[in-house]
């Protein structure tokens, strides 16, 4: 009995791999079918889910998930079998560089599957400012987990990074002299969708440099402005860190501020004139009631005596903007006309001076 019992233990731990690799084949089958599931309950919450994050997370996460189970398998399947190997001292830097390369597949697709979504809700909803800087803030965070996700391998392997990063370092001063434009508009660039002056669809204008038109295109190195003839005009993003940008688009109301000349002979009913007009600027739809709404006797002009209005408009974009000033312009000429005045026009008053007619002729010869 002792004997058989130690030939079936002889056999039984002779064999053991074979049921350790059955086993870990086993428990792999079954966490791909709970990571389904799981991906499964997920997505009915996510669908709930008004936000965008846990839809990318999910998006993501979903195919990292599955190599993660099968790598991490096949490495238990690989320990089984190189238990008592001797070069089995490189799984522990295979199973970790695996790790961080499934982590970094992970990161870099969060971050591709949140920008795709952001940019799409904002094309649905029209605002198209922002998706140049989603853009651009991806390719940099991209950018990032492949370098740092680069020199966390390298350390892993056991390879020194200082000798790299002093070459880096000098190779770094020598393409800043070689390609300073090029730095300078790329820096130029990142301070545009960072500070943000202005955004795609926007239109600015530069009294330094004489620029003005809608921006369509915020690019890494140039700016794509349109101007009102449909010019395209490329400037280089390093200009803008340089000039003066005004941008009218985020101002908070458009100002109405006009001069009107009346007669010199319809000085005495200018009182009335302004206070009519200071009832139209009551619209509360048209003109905030908040800022400073003005009608006043301005000043005696060579050829008219004239009043300026003064009021802010609620609506900032242009078209609505002309068509409420019309509106205003046309009424403030009825009230004019219903006072019985007119608006001036320049004239000159010229004054001759008459000489007197001379007398008859006198005749000086003596008789």
């Amino acid at each position: 009995m002792t004997r058989w019992w130690q030939d079936a233990s002889q056999m039984l731990a002779q064999w053991w791999w074979l049921l350790e690799l059955a086993l870990v084949a086993v428990g792999m089958l079954v966490a791909m079918r709970l990571a389904r599931h799981l991906v499964r309950l997920l997505q009915k919450g996510v669908a709930r889910s008004a936000g965008i994050w846990d839809d990318a997370l999910l998006q993501a996460a979903r195919r990292p998930l599955h190599l993660f189970i099968w790598f991490f398998g096949l490495i238990l399947i690989a320990q089984i079998m190189l238990e008592d190997h001797a070069d089995a001292a490189w799984l522990p830097q295979v199973r970790l560089t695996g790790i961080l390369l499934i982590l970094g597949w992970f990161l870099i697709a969060l971050i591709r599957s949140y920008t795709a979504m952001a940019c799409e809700r904002r094309r649905r909803t029209g605002d198209l400012g922002e998706i140049d800087m989603y853009v651009t803030l991806s390719k940099i965070l991209q950018a990032g987990v492949i370098v740092v996700l680069g020199i966390t391998v390298l350390q892993t392997f056991g390879v020194g990074i200082s000798g790299i990063l002093t070459f880096g370092g000098i190779g770094g001063l020598i393409v800043g002299f070689a390609a300073k434009d090029l730095l300078e508009n790329f820096f130029g660039g990142l301070m545009l969708h960072m500070d943000r002056p202005f955004k795609t669809g926007d239109w600015i204008r530069s009294p330094d440099r004489n620029l003005e038109g809608t921006v369509e295109k915020i690019g890494w190195r140039q700016t794509l402005i349109r101007t009102h003839s449909k010019n395209a005009i490329y400037i280089p993003n390093g200009l803008f860190l340089t000039i003066v940008i005004e941008n009218p688009g985020q101002m908070s109301h458009r100002m109405i501020k006009e001069t009107i000349g009346l007669r010199y002979e319809d000085l005495g009913k200018m009182r009335g004139i302004l206070k009519d007009v200071e009832e139209l600027l009551r619209d509360a739809e048209k003109f905030d009631q908040d800022m400073p709404l003005l009608v006043r006797f301005d000043r005696f002009n060579d050829s008219s005596v004239d009043f300026f209005v003064q009021c802010y408009t609620r609506t900032i974009t242009r078209p609505e903007y002309t068509r409420i000033k019309e509106e205003l312009l046309f009424a403030v000429a009825d009230v004019v006309a219903r006072h019985g005045a007119d608006i001036a026009y320049p004239t000159q008053t010229m004054l001759v001076k008459q000489e007197p007619a001379p007398g008859p002729a006198q005749d000086d010869t003596t008789h």
